[in-house]
């Protein structure tokens, strides 16, 4: 058994404030159930890795994954990553479109359209910029 492992999994001077919980804590109705989960060790470093970001305890950053949460910020904020994604539909669309075109004209023509390179990278960009994104948009 580790130092981390005795403490709960986490030094307790690592440990964020669990001031955040408290409060959601006075805000269940009802009876407080308890939930064992069952995680590996990956799940449990990235859930420990959440704790550190978040300030949030393990219970907190669970329930709030599985059944979201009523917070006016959270909610702006996924509003704002949904508007993120939406425009990439659109950017991708777009450079699949240009993409087809350029293709359509070279199995008609035979010859390479004089914007074919410039679409072809237009692609690549957009490609890179939905990874960018995806990176953002990870917890």
């Amino acid at each position: 058994m580790t130092e981390n492992d005795e403490n709960g999994g986490t030094d307790a001077a690592v440990r964020p404030s669990r001031r955040v919980w408290s409060s959601r804590r006075k805000r269940i109705e009802g009876k407080t159930q308890y939930v064992r989960v069952s995680m590996s060790e990956m799940e449990r470093a990235k859930l420990l890795r959440l704790e550190a970001q978040t300030g949030l305890s393990p219970s907190a950053i669970l329930v709030d994954a599985a059944l979201g949460t009523g917070d006016p910020a959270s909610l702006q904020l996924r509003k704002q990553e949904l508007a993120a994604l939406l425009e990439l539909r659109y950017l991708v669309a777009t450079a699949a479109n240009n993409m087809n075109q350029v293709a359509r004209h070279q199995n008609t023509t035979g010859e390479m359209a004089s914007n074919g390179r410039a679409v072809v990278q237009e692609a690549r960009e957009v490609m890179a910029r939905i990874v960018d994104v995806i990176e953002e948009l990870k917890p």
